[in-house]
């Protein structure tokens, strides 16, 4: 089947799984969709819209990022803070200075390192919890040099209802 998305031409066989590179997709970052929703046409219409606007739900991710370091009474904010402590302070000052091009590391607020992320993968699956689709983003500083992850949840509002630091 054909996914109903402006920005890419892509076709898909129902009830198996999605899992492209962006060399086999064309697009910036891993697309992937969970085999069940694959097998179900509405959920797919979905994923091709939300796929659209992609980067625009990047930006959110990163407006949310930026919104729990500043609080610190949000649930999120000691799970970011750590993620960026961790690169920032941790990692080194040779890999801080790749990780942040440009810059004096050691300088960079938090909320100014939330700049620096990129949308690393962009997918659609079924939450066991919510027994829902659900979209969940992958932001990362440069995959080529560290495997962490800020991971956020997007439910078909569009809203973010989780945000969580992976490896």
């Amino acid at each position: 089947m054909k996914l109903n998305c402006k920005r890419i031409d892509f076709t898909y066989t129902p009830g198996e799984e999605i899992f492209n590179f962006p060399e086999e997709s064309g697009l910036p970052f891993i697309f992937d969709v969970e085999e069940e929703l694959t097998a179900d046409p509405a959920a797919m219409d979905v994923v091709g819209g939300m796929l659209d606007e992609a980067e625009q739900l990047a930006e959110k991710a990163k407006a949310a990022i930026k919104a729990a370091l500043a609080d610190e009474d949000s649930r999120y904010h000691s799970v970011v803070t750590f993620f960026m402590e961790f690169h920032r302070d941790d990692v080194g000052p040779d890999i801080a200075a790749e990780l942040f091009p440009g810059t004096d590391p050691a300088k960079l607020s938090f909320a100014e390192m939330v700049d620096f992320l990129k949308l690393k993968r962009f997918g659609s699956l079924v939450d066991d919890e919510m027994n829902q689709q659900v979209f969940i983003m992958d932001l990362s500083f440069n995959p080529e040099i560290t495997d962490e992850l800020m991971v956020i949840y997007f439910d078909l509002n569009k809203e973010i209802f989780c945000i969580t630091h992976e490896s």
